[in-house]
């Protein structure tokens, strides 16, 4: 983001755009656009927010750093787990945790495909790929940590990377292909680090 990205009093600031971000989108923008424009027009009576368009939410969506949503997400998970929530739910004093990872195909530009490297389908079409594993709250359905990376990159050493979210009274689940001694030696010695 620049310096001087959003910051005159704009018809679709920085906030908003923020907002709409994190919404999980399922529909057209031109859709979910407006269902939001109503939300937040019948909730915050934020009237001002008229010429929030497709278009320009696509301009300044490019101009959000997407460091925020990590350090967004960082914030919301060290406030939930707190001794004063109440909401919180473990299993027998711990957090059921839960790991896995995935490919994710992502759209064809040179600078994705020199950063996450290409695959060849079935067709001999090449296609940009990268790795992602996910750890995730079971109980509390929160996702504490992602990551994405070069699909050279195997599901073990992404898992060992979320290390840095474990707790002492973690159970963490992995489904059969992560498992080997190795793997358990490295998650133990991290585990004391």
């Amino acid at each position: 983001m620049n310096e001087q990205d959003f910051t005159r009093n704009r018809k679709q600031p920085f906030t908003a755009s923020l907002l709409l971000m994190i919404n999980f989108l399922r529909k057209s923008l031109t859709i979910e656009i407006d269902g939001f424009l109503s939300y937040l027009k019948g909730h915050f009576h934020l009237i001002k927010l008229q010429g929030f368009t497709s278009s320009a939410f696509i301009q300044n969506r490019k101009k959000i750093n997407p460091k925020v949503f990590q350090h967004l997400s960082a914030v919301i998970t060290e406030n939930f787990y707190t001794s004063e929530n109440d909401g919180l739910k473990l299993w027998n004093g711990f957090r059921v945790l839960a790991v896995d990872g995935s490919r994710i195909t992502l759209p064809n530009t040179a600078e994705l495909r020199k950063r996450f490297g290409a695959a060849k389908n079935q067709s001999e079409v090449e296609i940009v790929q990268a790795k992602t594993s996910i750890l995730y709250d079971v109980l509390n359905k929160i996702t504490l940590d992602a990551i994405l990376d070069g699909q050279d990159k195997g599901e073990q050493e992404l898992a060992l990377r979320h290390a840095h979210c474990w707790q002492k009274k973690d159970l963490i689940i992995y489904d059969r292909g992560y498992p080997s001694y190795d793997f358990m030696s490295e998650h133990i010695v991290k585990k004391t680090e």
